[in-house]
């Protein structure tokens, strides 16, 4: 087991040069080069930690995280957990953690062995968290999280074996928000994974993260990759590929579910493109009673899902 250490350091100026550096991570180029990310509030660093992500420092405000005494309490014990999970347990006689009065986190005197996570919990001040947030009225507590690594192996040996298996694909779907509720949803209905096509919106923009609403830590998801050659992998695995459009479609209430399926759900203005409608083995829609011409991609999305998590169940 990996071997923790939490170190505690104090910042004050907005001018430091790793304030610097955290504020370029607002760049997806830099988050990229990095391989980092920001996360921000007590609920998403909460599920971070208690999903095990790869979590490098925590940046507080004593003064703004003191403004919310239970959600605070309730992050000093999920680190504690995170911090039992990941240390070695013979160096425990070692190490001294301290949640003091001030409600500041420390851990004194822990082993700084090769191979060890180094976790900062860092003290810095209320204009560095302002500086940093994304939202309008931080909390005053942000993390730095390192970005995950996958790949394709990685998805479809976690559905072998499984009596049901299904992925999200998503062509170029440039909304952030709607990328983040789409992950949501598919972690609700118990999806394998999320894969995040190219040219759709950064996983690691704030909006799309605070739209998961910390399921981001809880499924897999596969960045950046080529649709077009990811789809007769998936076929060749055994996956039904259902992809949404109006054109030469069939309702999905009609069809058989079956027990492999890559939904693949298109860009927000133009849809599906033209090359994955060509590759898919079904064309699927959805009725539309009213004057509306189409749904959002969210919205179209939940109801697909949760038509396969039913198809399954009742399977």
């Amino acid at each position: 087991m990996r071997e923790m250490r939490l170190k505690s350091v104090e910042i004050s100026s907005p001018n430091n040069p790793r304030v610097k550096g955290w504020r370029k991570l607002e760049q997806k180029r830099e988050r990229d080069r990095e391989g980092l990310y920001l996360i921000e509030g007590f609920h998403l660093l909460e599920e971070a930690l208690l999903n095990d992500a790869e979590i490098e420092s925590i940046l507080y405000s004593e003064g703004m995280v003191a403004e919310h005494p239970t959600d605070w309490q309730k992050i000093k014990a999920a680190l504690e957990q995170y911090l039992d999970r990941h240390s070695d347990r013979h160096s425990d006689r070692d190490t001294d953690r301290d949640f003091g009065q001030s409600g500041s986190i420390k851990k004194h005197g822990a082993s700084d062995r090769e191979g060890g996570i180094s976790l900062e919990a860092i003290v810095v001040s209320e204009s560095i968290i302002k500086s940093l947030a994304d939202t309008a009225t931080p909390q005053g507590i942000i993390a730095l999280v390192r970005q995950p690594k996958r790949t394709l192996e990685d998805f479809l040996i976690a559905g072998e074996g499984r009596p049901s298996a299904h992925l999200l694909l998503l062509d170029s779907v440039q909304d952030p928000g709607n990328v983040g509720t789409m992950i949501r949803t598919a972690e609700a209905a118990g999806f394998q994974g999320v894969i995040l096509g190219e040219g759709s919106a950064d996983l690691y923009n704030p909006k799309s993260i605070r739209a998961t609403q910390g399921a981001l830590f809880q499924i897999p998801i596969l960045t950046g990759v080529s649709l077009p050659q990811l789809l007769p992998l998936l076929h060749k695995a055994g996956y039904h590929s259902w992809v949404t459009t109006l054109e030469e479609a069939q309702f999905y209430s009609d069809l058989r579910v079956p027990a492999r399926c890559a939904l693949v759900m298109g860009n927000e203005g133009q849809g599906v493109s033209p090359t994955l409608l060509a590759m898919a083995t079904q064309k699927v829609k959805i009725p539309m009673l009213g004057a509306t011409e189409s749904l959002n991609v969210g919205v179209a999305a939940g109801i697909l899902i949760y038509h396969l998590l039913a198809g399954n169940r009742g399977a």
